[in-house]
């Protein structure tokens, strides 16, 4: 049986399938098409992660439904690697466990989500990698090691220290890129 929420969560989705639209605590949140700084933190992500996820032939996904389980929100960050032939819940949606990062950039007004409310979700889901890039307090956050009850590790580094993204990926982050540009 699908929920009154998910049934209007589709309904919005049919609605407006060109902009991110996320199940978050149950709100139905709709979210703005990126400023020219957000989009800018994004595209120096993609130029630090591009040469590895070419090299080992996964995929970078800018607008995906991340499945988090039948009861579960629906997340969509602004950025989802997987690795060749991810499992799949559905056309628009892909299993947590199955991706390899997720890389959110902080808005004005989504910070709490971001930083509290989705990585309790990713984690029991088994996302791996939860990366939160924060321009607003200088800091950028890997959350790691999933479990049921969240992350059991959060490296947080401030803007200009490198940030080491652990197994599958063994790559260094420079984060001074990300915001300094």
């Amino acid at each position: 049986m699908i929920r009154p929420v998910e049934e209007r969560y589709r309904t919005v989705r049919e609605l407006f399938p060109e902009l991110r639209i996320e199940l978050v605590n149950g709100r139905i949140v709709v979210n703005d098409t990126g400023t020219w700084q957000h989009n800018t933190i994004i595209a120096q992500v993609l130029f630090q992660l591009v040469p590895v996820v070419a090299e080992r032939g996964w995929e970078v996904w800018p607008n995906i439904t991340v499945f988090l389980g039948d009861e579960a929100d629906r997340y969509v960050p602004d950025l989802t690697v997987v690795p060749q032939n991810p499992v799949m819940e559905s056309d628009e949606a892909v299993r947590g466990d199955s991706t390899l990062l997720l890389v959110d950039v902080v808005a004005a007004g989504n910070a709490y989500d971001d930083h509290v409310v989705k990585p309790m979700g990713y984690a029991p889901a088994g996302v791996p990698l939860y990366l939160v890039i924060d321009p607003f307090q200088r800091v950028v956050k890997l959350h790691s090691e999933p479990g049921p009850g969240g992350y059991a590790r959060e490296t947080a580094e401030p803007v200009g220290a490198p940030l080491l993204l652990p197994d599958p990926w063994h790559h260094l982050i420079d984060t001074g890129r990300l915001l300094d540009v």
